[in-house]
């Protein structure tokens, strides 16, 4: 069957392997984008595992095959349950899953006043925090950027353009790992992360409407308060309140103004105390254990889904060709080693 999808984008990460039994197999648990067209391809996947759909995105999720779906436009959850009543939904995106143990405060005293970690992408408008700090040159900024499609020439010229509006009239902003037109050499261990984010006051996300952003819950998690943008959309915006931050209209002189507010108020914030009591993987996780207990309950299976856990990073997740090929051999006889069990 020809593959109708773009393949690059493909997700998959194991929670549970499927378990044998007196009365055969007890399935196990998986975390799938594309759910239908990759059901299509690979219908053993059905008899061996519970499949969540991971959507991961603004709008509405899609797939009739999933069993659980993570719903991350909250506002498409009425017409979700209408189009599939049989499914169990969960208001949750993969940035829900925040590991709050790795990312957390520390002892450091901050020494840039405002962070941004984001890919180079025009959709990131990186611009916007340029132009910002260049009305705020009395503080410090830093920008940590990474190539989403490890270093196209348009993601580099992207780069190169924001490289120039930075030396012409914010030399405040600090980038850090320029030496590499690829990913090599970037920091990805969640210590490493959380360092960055604790060296700064206040997180910034300047992106358009996207999914709710990984980012922006780990520095709520390292008790960051953050600015979203006021048309980013209601999933990104999500968890974006008096205990975390603050929207702003997408301009520079609104960004500045808001920097220096939120900057000189930060006692009134408490955003890690807001993700440990809402969201996180704590709460998620517990809610997710729920949905597969009762999928076992219906199915008369045993429950065995306590020792699941999810960060919902993408260094969890298996993707593209290579996540195509593992679903296939999931579907084979045994179980292959090297899948992203979580």
């Amino acid at each position: 069957m020809p593959i109708r999808f773009d393949l690059s984008w493909l997700s998959a990460a194991v929670l549970q392997l499927p378990l044998a039994s007196e009365d055969g197999i007890e399935k196990g648990a998986l975390i799938l984008n594309y759910v239908d067209e990759i059901m299509a391809q690979f219908p053993a996947l059905r008899r061996k595992f519970f499949v969540i759909e991971r959507r991961g995105w603004r709008g509405p999720n899609r797939s009739a095959e999933a069993e659980i779906k993570l719903v991350e436009d909250i506002a498409t959850l009425p017409e979700t349950r209408a189009r599939f009543p049989n499914a169990l939904l969960l208001p949750f995106g993969p940035a829900d899953f925040v590991d709050h143990d790795a990312f957390r405060p520390v002892a450091c005293v901050p020494d840039f006043d405002v962070i941004q970690i984001s890919c180079w992408s025009p959709r990131k408008r990186v611009e916007l925090l340029i132009q910002a700090a260049a009305r705020l040159p009395e503080l410090s900024f830093v920008h940590l950027g990474h190539f989403e499609h490890g270093g196209t020439e348009a993601e580099r010229a992207y780069r190169a353009h924001c490289l120039r509006i930075a030396r012409r009239s914010a030399p405040n902003v600090n980038f850090p790992y320029l030496d590499s037109d690829s990913n090599r050499g970037l920091p990805k261990d969640k210590a490493e992360i959380n360092q960055w984010i604790n060296r700064a006051r206040i997180g910034v996300l300047t992106a358009a409407p996207e999914g709710i952003n990984r980012f922006k819950m780990e520095c709520l998690s390292a008790g960051r308060p953050i600015l979203v943008a006021a048309d980013a959309g209601s999933v990104t915006q999500k968890h974006v309140n008096p205990l975390t931050g603050r929207l702003f209209s997408p301009t520079p002189e609104r960004l500045a103004a808001e920097i220096l507010a939120v900057r000189f108020a930060l006692e009134q914030f408490s955003p890690r105390a807001y993700v440990l009591a809402n969201t996180g993987k704590d709460v998620a996780i517990a809610a997710l254990k729920e949905a597969l207990r009762q999928l076992c309950e219906r199915g008369g299976g045993r429950y065995h889904f306590d020792r699941i856990v999810w960060d919902g990073r993408n260094e969890s997740l298996v993707w593209g060709q290579a996540a195509h090929a593992e679903l296939g051999r999931l579907c084979g006889a045994g179980v292959p080693s090297g899948f992203a069990q979580c």
